[in-house]
């Protein structure tokens, strides 16, 4: 049985934690924390109320808490029909823009909880609300920001289409002349038109690896044209990557006698088949080998293999050329990409064999890696899915 003494206990218990209740929400500042009635009007108010809104107590309790809306919400009728919904679901949380009492406004975060009492009687609301001003200021700034930078990005597209387009039609346009050339410079060479003299052979043979340099850069530049353009298709079959290898070697290996650099081939296997387009993909291998011998000094070495690991076929080629500095190899598969360096500053290049080599490679679900030390050597990886098991 409850004595009268406990019940007084009890009661002078509650009171106590209710004054407590109060202090504590009197007490705080960065929250506006308030109660209203039934209708809406406000009937207590925080410290934290007074500093972001700007009223006294003598000053709002008792108005309604519609004040603190834009004209426009309360237009639409926004302040009832955010306390018809927390009646109706038991709270509701909104963010929008509040007016404080000189007219100022901010970016608030609002809580409307619906507060009923045990018999689920409704006697009123209480109100949250945090000023979010300046994460909204920082949140437009970002979405500003994506709104240009998306508009930029639209336009370098336009303009990388334009720019693909005019580097595809310049190329076909240069590649006639340029053969036509390269026609009469054979026939003068090969001495149709006449005997010629050492210094005139001496002026067509320089003319002629100048014409030939010119008519590489322009199919450089139409290969990567339709690689950008999506227009690449491969003509898979099953090839002999073995094969493929030896025979770009025999085709270079004039070029490695007169640097005098040693090739290794290191391939245990005497064939190994991979599903693959067998004209790109020599490309890819003669690319990789010729800058291996154009970065390798005189008397260096180029290794050169190929092997399965699992389901890939893995090929490598490895010099003890001028190596890659550590911050340049991120670079390296970049269109136009010409790293600056004493020793390569006389070695010809366009600055897209990489980058095709790169994009060929990704076109068979391969993957190509590098590894450089300045000074040591450079090794090119090569994982190609095999597609079709080994000879």
């Amino acid at each position: 049985m409850i004595t009268r003494s406990q019940r007084y206990y009890d009661k002078e218990k509650g009171a106590d934690q209710l004054e407590r209740y109060k202090m504590l929400v009197d007490a705080i500042e960065d929250y506006a924390i308030f109660l209203l009635d039934q209708e809406g009007y406000v009937i207590s108010w925080n410290l934290g109320a007074e500093k972001l809104k700007g009223y006294k107590p003598k000053d709002i309790i008792g108005h309604h808490f519609s004040d603190f809306y834009t004209e426009e919400d309360k237009r639409n009728n926004k302040p009832s029909i955010e306390l018809e919904y927390s009646k109706a679901h038991g709270r509701i949380e909104d963010e929008g823009w509040r007016v404080r009492k000189d007219g100022t406004q901010f970016w608030a975060n609002v809580i409307i909880t619906a507060l009923f009492d045990k018999k689920g009687t409704h006697k009123g609301f209480a109100k949250i609300t945090r000023d979010l001003t300046e994460r909204k200021k920082y949140e437009d700034k970002l979405y500003n920001s994506n709104i240009k930078l998306a508009a930029s990005f639209k336009e370098l597209q336009k303009l990388n289409v334009i720019k693909d387009e005019f580097v595809s039609l310049a190329s076909h346009q240069l590649r006639t002349p340029a053969t036509g050339v390269k026609q009469y410079l054979s026939l003068l060479i090969d001495g149709f038109m006449g005997p010629l003299t050492e210094r005139q052979m001496d002026a067509l043979l320089k003319a002629f690896k100048s014409n030939d340099r010119q008519i590489e850069i322009v199919n450089d530049l139409l290969e990567v044209a339709q690689l950008d353009a999506g227009k690449i298709e491969l003509n898979k079959t099953s090839t002999d990557v073995v094969s493929l290898i030896e025979d770009v070697v025999d085709e270079q290996v004039d070029i490695f006698k007169n640097r005098r650099q040693k090739v290794t081939l290191d391939m245990p296997r005497k064939s190994l088949s991979v599903n693959l387009d067998p004209v790109r993909f020599r490309m890819v291998i003669e690319n990789l080998i010729d800058n291996a011998s154009k970065y390798t000094l005189q008397k260096g070495e180029i290794v050169i293999s190929a092997d399965q690991e699992g389901k890939f076929c893995k090929i490598s080629v490895k010099d003890t050329g001028i190596g890659i500095k550590k911050e340049d190899i991120s670079k390296l598969f970049e269109k136009f990409t010409r790293l600056s360096d004493s020793h390569t500053k006389n070695i010809n290049g366009s600055g897209l064999g990489l980058y095709w080599v790169d994009k060929i490679v990704k076109l068979h679900k391969g993957t190509i890696s590098v590894d450089s030390t300045p000074g040591e050597g450079t090794t090119f990886n090569i994982l190609m899915p095999i597609g079709v098991r080994h000879g």
